[in-house]
């Protein structure tokens, strides 16, 4: 990475939250994991010329990759909840956003009358807010465009989940990815006209053409799979339990065993390019 290059491909934005940005890009390519391997080895196989134009890609709502709401990963860039809501800010300043998860023995009422959003969350048992235990949630926006509710169950969040090219993030946070599906379909589906670029740019993050029904487990495991040797055992261990979805989960090995193959010719290639000048040297 050539932070020099970025900064001069990125002249004429924000000073700021290009200085950000690189910050984070430094972070993305040194961090470390307990193993003290690199905690994101596909950063490395990113040209400087693709790290500009993500930063110009988000850079066009007015928004920056700032690594803590708008973040780089594997297969994409990333948007939270909190980003979705800037971008709105930036629209409509005046906005007034509530949402919020709703929990088994949480009680709730939700009415619309001639156009305002009437609605009440009463919390019975705030200490027995777990995974578990989510039954849905809402997401409430007023501005000058008028009042809008929208309403999810937690069987519509998990279908949401499925799709996601990789189950990683929703592991480490799942509640924040909660509020992030309820506050996107929110966006979407009444302010879909200034949300075009985040729509297509976040939506590299899913595999929309099917909804997955492979284990969120099993799924997880294969994506932390770093051999192919590994994957081929996994298959022939787990094959019967997937019986009812073996396409599918062929599919996710068949993915997996490609980006490994992938994975693995590019560190030759970079080996080879490291022979080859120690040789000359």
């Amino acid at each position: 990475m050539d932070i020099k290059a970025i900064k001069n491909g990125l002249s004429g934005h924000d000073t700021t939250k290009v200085e950000i940005y690189i910050n984070y890009l430094i972070e993305l390519s040194i961090a470390k994991n307990r193993d003290k391997k690199l905690k994101n080895p596909w950063f490395k196989y990113r040209t400087d010329q693709e790290l500009i134009n993500n930063f110009k890609k988000v850079a066009i709502d007015g928004l920056s990759i700032d690594g803590e709401h708008i973040t780089l990963q594997s297969t994409g860039i990333s948007y939270n909840y909190i980003a979705y809501k800037n971008k709105m800010y930036t629209v409509y300043p005046e906005s007034l956003f509530d949402h919020s998860l709703a929990y088994k023995d949480d009680t709730f009422k939700f009415e619309k009358q001639s156009g305002k959003v009437i609605y009440a969350h009463q919390i019975n048992n705030p200490f027995n807010q777990k995974q578990e235990n989510i039954i849905g949630g809402y997401c409430i926006i007023k501005n000058k465009r008028g009042e809008f509710i929208t309403l999810m169950s937690s069987e519509l969040i998990a279908k949401h989940r499925k799709v996601a090219k990789t189950d990683s993030v929703w592991k480490s946070w799942f509640h924040e990815m909660c509020l992030k599906t309820l506050v996107k379909k929110a966006c979407k589906q009444h302010f879909q006209d200034i949300y075009q670029n985040i729509e297509t740019i976040d939506n590299e993050n899913y595999d929309l053409s099917k909804s997955l029904e492979v284990d969120i487990d099993d799924k997880a495991c294969i994506e932390s799979i770093a051999t192919v040797e590994e994957l081929r055992q996994y298959w022939k261990s787990h094959q019967g339990r997937n019986a009812g979805v073996l396409k599918e989960f062929n599919e996710l090995l068949a993915k997996r065993k490609d980006e490994i193959l992938s994975e693995e010719s590019k560190q030759e290639k970079e080996t080879s390019k490291g022979d080859k000048i120690n040789e000359t040297n």
